[in-house]
């Protein structure tokens, strides 16, 4: 070592000393502190709820995960990766990781759960928090507050839209009303593109019509006598009461040609562009004259079981309508309609009216004929010749 002015200098390779000047004391060299980890800085600042010797269900759990990463199975002993120490169990195993390998450990449960380690509100803060949240306009929706006059309650009133152009006032006092019409109350079929045999498909389903409609109104008394179920009529025999029919009953057979037509506005049913179907059967016909001619021939030539029991059920349906006889409406304990009710009773009144007018006219027929025999029996005792007894003369 050689000794300067200046100061000392080290030759043989060791650590060179701090110079010194003369007249001042020399310094001294403090030792270098080892750096820790922020981990472990950390861990001695504040005790930590779940540190390496904490027993709750995360803990073990993050542990054993530790242990599987860092523990090695020799033979029938486990060896430590990081120390290649042996140990007999995994219980000395935990412990040596616990006690040698705490800093690692904690590192590694901030790691894969960092949940453990956060620090929030105690219970009874958070319910103090709970408290003073305010569930008001401003503090929900964090807006300026909507001005008193078009405000309800702190919120914003919507106002109603405007109506739509057709629902205006003027609109409405130019509008009409629209009469929608029935299905049965449309147009006929035009007969113009018909052929011969169409129409006399035509006669022939009329002529079965008119057949079962005099069938039906025909009631046999005995063997040579029947009776119209319409007026009433005796009659001499079947042919004689269907000609009676025709010519008598002509507007209860077009009220039932109205039912008839009413069916086929029903079940003809315009399709384009195929034309018109039977919703019946679903056929497609060319033009509504087809169909309607469909629907006769099947149920009055050939008695199709659909359409002849659909036919049949509407029949009785749409017939009871006006008076409505079939189900009643309530309003009388016999099931009838009020108005058929108060028809039948006009009829008996009426007729009782006219069974004592005939018994007044009755009476006073034989009042006369009394009166009359009275008269002659006293001018025959008056023609009677006197007879004077004997003590008179």
């Amino acid at each position: 070592m050689v000794l300067g002015l200046l100061g000392s200098y080290e030759s043989d390779g060791e650590e060179d000393d701090v110079p010194i000047i003369i007249g001042t004391t020399a310094p001294v060299k403090e030792a270098a502190k080892p750096k820790e980890s922020p981990a472990a800085a950390r861990i001695e600042a504040e005790p930590e709820p779940h540190d390496n010797f904490c027993n709750c269900a995360d803990c073990k759990i993050l542990l054993a995960r530790y242990m599987a990463k860092n523990l090695q199975t020799k033979g029938i002993r486990f060896r430590c990766k990081l120390s290649e120490e042996l140990f007999n169990s995994k219980l000395a195993a935990e412990e040596h990781y616990m006690d040698k390998y705490e800093v690692q450990l904690q590192e590694f449960k901030r790691q894969k759960n960092p949940r453990l380690f956060q620090k929030g509100p105690t219970p009874a803060e958070l319910t103090a928090l709970r408290k003073k949240i305010s569930f008001t306009k401003e503090d929900v929706l964090k807006k300026r507050p909507a001005d008193e006059d078009s405000s309800f309650g702190g919120w914003a009133k919507k106002l109603a839209p405007e109506p739509p152009p057709c629902m205006a006032a003027d609109f409405q006092d130019q509008q009409e009303d629209v009469f929608t019409a029935p299905p049965w109350q449309g147009t006929k079929p035009e007969d113009e593109n018909t052929t011969e045999m169409d129409r006399e498909l035509d006669r022939t389903v009329t002529a079965a019509q008119a057949t079962r409609f005099c069938k039906r109104n025909v009631l046999a008394v005995n063997a040579t006598t029947v009776r119209c179920k319409l007026c009433y009529k005796t009659l001499g025999g079947v042919k004689e009461a269907e000609v009676h029919i025709r010519d008598e009953h002509e507007d209860d057979f077009q009220k039932e040609v109205k039912i008839w037509e009413r069916f086929l506005f029903t079940i003809c049913k315009r399709q384009p562009p195929f034309g018109w179907v039977c919703k019946l059967c679903g056929i497609f016909f060319p033009d509504d004259g087809a169909c309607w001619r469909h629907a006769g021939k099947e149920v009055f030539i050939r008695g199709e079981e659909k359409h002849l029991s659909t036919w049949i059920e509407k029949e009785d349906r749409w017939g009871h309508e006006a008076d409505q006889e079939c189900c009643g409406d309530g309003h009388s304990s016999t099931g009838l309609s009020h108005e058929s009710s108060m028809a039948i009773k006009e009829q008996l009144i009426r007729a009782d009216a006219q069974a004592k007018n005939l018994e007044a006219l009755r009476n006073k027929d034989l009042k006369k004929e009394d009166a009359e025999s009275s008269s002659s029996d006293s001018d025959d005792e008056k023609k009677k010749p006197v007879i004077k007894s004997i003590t008179e003369f």
